[in-house]
């Protein structure tokens, strides 16, 4: 459903069988912490949104059809879900693709579509203040180069904020806790695994910044709650990602996993002390992967569930009070 592949991780059964796992991933808020949102595959291949509580029971599918589903996100108050899907794209064994991003209540009901299906559209954030939405979009381009766009919850007032100049693409944005900023994700060429780099910017699209440099091909990125730091994952070596720490205003990224098995997908807790993402790794000698939570220095890592659950780009709503 995305639109573009990182070649992540591999699943480590006792069969040793490798998936390539598709790339989906604003801010996350300070707060204490609530429920996950997060994409599973249902039993057609087909990927749905769930939510579950913090420690992944009580699941609840939110999503159904024959129809890819994902990427959601919370608005800040926790009462609807962005998201994005390919359910507007009614010839989809073309090569015209469509999708598109719509909102939704926290339930699943009062699905409302945001864009215009003018091509491919996703990879949603919601601003801190919950009155504007991120994403990016191709626009049905002819050689589909992304931009970051911004709008409005109700649908309204679409604004183009980057410009990149073709072969770049510029994917994935993350709003800043205090609203003012934007992190990205800017890919160079037209492979589905080109260098890629994070960069911040203003929400008019001015002051444009590089916070990595190409060669880390960074991917999926989010703010800390106190905005001082971004995580992100990274692939320097080839297809196996690490999870690495930035300074928000720059500076040398830390690996945090040093592994050679794949993670992903990391984002903050919102209370700030862990990092949750997709890990993949041995308990007790058996292969497992699954959403996982560490430390913001690599310590005290462990997965959440005891199942291997292929859950992804998972997002962690924040609760006042």
């Amino acid at each position: 459903m995305t639109r573009r592949l990182t070649l992540g991780l591999s699943l480590l059964v006792a069969t040793a069988v490798a998936v390539v796992l598709p790339a989906f991933s604003g801010a996350t808020a300070p707060g204490k912490n609530g429920r996950i949102a997060y994409m599973l595959k249902d039993q057609r291949g087909h990927w749905q949104i769930w939510v579950a509580n913090s420690e992944l029971s009580g699941a609840r599918k939110l999503t159904h059809g024959r129809y890819d589903s994902g990427w959601a996100v919370w608005s800040p108050n926790g009462k609807r879900l962005a998201f994005d899907s390919s359910r507007t794209d009614h010839m989809p064994t073309n090569s015209h693709h469509v999708n598109d991003v719509f909102v939704m209540r926290a339930d699943g009901s009062g699905v409302k579509k945001l864009t215009q299906s003018r091509g491919v559209s996703g990879d949603d954030a919601w601003s801190p203040s919950g009155g504007l939405i991120a994403f990016d979009s191709n626009r049905g381009t002819e050689k589909a180069f992304s931009a970051i766009y911004l709008i409005r919850p109700d649908g309204r007032k679409l604004r183009k904020l980057t410009h990149p100049r073709p072969p770049m693409s510029d994917y994935k944005p993350r709003f800043s806790p205090d609203g003012t900023q934007i992190v990205f994700t800017r890919e160079r060429g037209t492979a589905d695994f080109g260098p890629a780099a994070l960069f911040t910017m203003d929400l008019d699209g001015s002051h444009l910044h590089r916070l990595t440099p190409f060669f880390l091909h960074a991917d999926d990125s989010d703010w800390s709650p106190d905005g001082k730091q971004i995580v992100f994952e990274g692939y320097p070596q080839g297809p196996y990602g690490d999870i690495y720490l930035i300074d928000a205003a720059g500076g040398t990224p830390v690996n945090i996993t040093h592994d050679t098995t794949g993670q992903a997908d990391p984002i903050w807790s919102p209370d700030g002390k862990k990092i949750l993402f997709l890990d993949n790794g041995f308990v007790n000698g058996v292969g497992r992967t699954g959403l996982a939570t560490m430390n913001p220095d690599g310590s005290h890592r462990g997965f959440i569930s005891n199942k291997n659950i292929e859950a992804h780009q998972a997002d962690w709503e924040s609760v006042s009070g």
